[in-house]
């Protein structure tokens, strides 16, 4: 199996248990074994962790680079905006947005480490 063949399953299998989840949770609610209080204002607060389970699929073993990479980044800019958004530690999206250029230049300096990283790996398979 190759490492792109993996990724793509175990996407479709996490994404596949988020959406069993969600429908379980909201058949319960339709046939009143549980109460679940919508409100959009609260829950919009918490998409960010969609990102946060995207990025963790990306980064979990066998992977690439590419892929690992890309992970980090949508962990970061999660963490970024459920900070900014929050207003967590008092500040805002005007005072952080330098984080997001700081970030982006980790994860462009980290590229080429991985992809020798991961290059090594393959040569000793």
């Amino acid at each position: 199996m190759t490492v792109h063949t993996a990724y793509r399953w175990r996407k479709q299998m996490i994404w596949g248990i988020v959406m069993i989840a969600a429908g379980g949770a909201l058949l319960l609610d339709q046939i009143e074994l549980i109460h679940l209080e919508f409100n959009l204002a609260r829950l919009w607060r918490y998409w960010p962790w969609l990102l946060v389970i995207s990025g963790v699929i990306k980064m979990i073993p066998p992977t690439t680079a590419k892929h690992f990479s890309n992970g980090l980044w949508e962990i970061f800019f999660a963490g970024w905006w459920y900070v900014s958004f929050n207003r967590i530690w008092g500040v805002g999206f005007g005072e952080t947005w330098p984080a997001l250029l700081i970030a982006w230049g980790v994860c462009l300096m980290l590229r080429p480490l991985l992809d020798n990283i991961h290059a090594s790996i393959k040569e000793q398979a």
